[in-house]
């Protein structure tokens, strides 16, 4: 018989994770903005260094993942999300004072080397869910994430609009903060440190990442991050240039908080429903669907037209990470959750960091428009190779059918 205590914990980070995630995403209508208002750049120019700024996260989150991973299975996991969370809550609230772009790109080094909420998370309820249960507790931190980013960048949105940047980053340094508590007081966690940990150390490390089958999970969940974050932060450009006059921001936080909430109810179905259906087609199926989503927001000529078209791309992105992280999770046994999720957070990562390298750079020489285009090519090569890539017992028509 199950306990349910693994439930306890999941609805808890879920709420901590909604709220979280909902403080992380108050910059996303307003980062490219903020920077231009820095340093008083052009379109272009603001472009490039909101790639910068959000790609060496990425990168620093990268180098800092596995890291985190080997010490969550080592010490314990709810040290890890707490980290991640408190941590993040200093650094963000610091970017509102940030005095130059040198100083608020060193703040987003800083903030991918101390962030990693939905790594250590995910391993932290890996860790303790039954695997017959991994597809429905990813899917309800699925559900945190896009829960979290529908809200946050409406509200972000406004409140830049309304009183200005710097008091958002305070707002969002207090949210995250507030996410930290809940996890204190409502998360529990029996952690008996392995005597012989499979995976506790850089070179076991190194040799699972290195294995036949988790290889090729990583490395299409770091071509899966190019794609959103090559455009998200050329959003608010992209509204500009279609409307000057108008509430950039918050239309920017309406793009995100339509996808948000489509993305979530895919979420919610995808995790349902992973249990009973394979794993692998589901993903597959997801990226090429999501792949030509992003197609029309190239032709959009309103900006009205461009929210709705960006809302539609989040219509298959639920199925994307309840399918993946659920891969992720089974990959490994219980005593090596924070080392598999740490290992993930750095695919993710990199492909975040390189994502908004190469959307600035695309769009500083070619124009905002064919990032889109890219993007969704990207999420169509990895849909149609996906099958000959993710080989072995792990990808083979995974189904879980017991009763969720």
């Amino acid at each position: 018989m199950v306990s349910v205590s693994w439930r306890k914990n999941l609805y808890a980070i879920f709420v901590a994770e909604f709220v979280v995630l909902s403080g992380f995403s108050f910059a996303s209508p307003f980062m490219a903005l903020y920077i231009q208002q820095l340093g008083n750049f052009t379109n272009q120019e603001s472009a490039f260094w909101a790639g910068i700024a959000t790609g060496c996260s990425g990168i620093a989150m990268f180098l800092s993942s596995p890291l985190w991973g080997i010490i969550a299975d080592r010490w314990g996991r709810k040290p890890m999300v707490l980290r991640a969370m408190f941590g993040s809550a200093i650094v963000i609230a610091l970017n509102g004072i940030a005095p130059n772009i040198y100083c608020l790109v060193a703040l987003r080094f800083a903030q991918g080397l101390l962030s990693g909420t939905i790594a250590a998370a995910s391993a932290l309820v890996g860790a303790s869910t039954p695997r017959d249960k991994m597809p429905f507790a990813m899917g309800l931190i699925a559900l945190a994430l896009y829960g979290g980013t529908t809200i946050g960048p409406l509200i972000g949105g406004v409140i830049a609009d309304a009183v200005g940047y710097q008091a958002a980053f305070f707002i969002t340094g207090a949210i995250l903060f507030s996410g930290g508590l809940i996890v204190i007081f409502f998360v529990k966690e029996k952690f008996v440190r392995p005597v012989h940990s499979q995976g506790n150390s850089l070179v076991n490390t190194l040799k699972l990442a290195k294995s036949k089958e988790i290889l090729p999970l990583l490395l299409v969940l770091c071509t899966l991050h190019l794609g959103p974050s090559m455009i998200l932060p050329m959003i608010p450009l992209f509204i500009r240039q279609l409307n000057a006059e108008g509430t950039i921001a918050t239309s920017a936080g309406l793009a995100f908080c339509f996808m948000g909430i489509i993305s979530a109810v895919s979420a919610a179905i995808a995790g349902r429903i992973g249990g009973r259906i394979s794993l692998k087609k589901m993903l597959v199926f997801s990226c090429i669907i999501t792949g030509l989503l992003y197609l029309p927001p190239m032709w959009a000529g309103t900006v009205t037209q461009l929210v709705i078209f960006i809302a539609l791309t989040g219509l298959l992105q639920g199925g994307i990470m309840t399918s993946s992280q659920a891969l992720v999770g089974l990959s490994a046994s219980g005593s090596q959750q924070g080392v598999i999720y740490g290992l993930a957070q750095s695919a993710n990562a990199i492909g975040a960091g390189i994502g908004p390298l190469l959307g600035g750079s695309l769009a500083s020489g070619l124009g905002l428009k064919p990032i889109f285009g890219v993007a969704a090519g990207i999420y169509i090569v990895v849909g149609i190779f996906i099958k000959k890539i993710l080989t072995g017992n792990l990808y083979r028509d995974i189904s879980l059918k017991e009763e969720i």
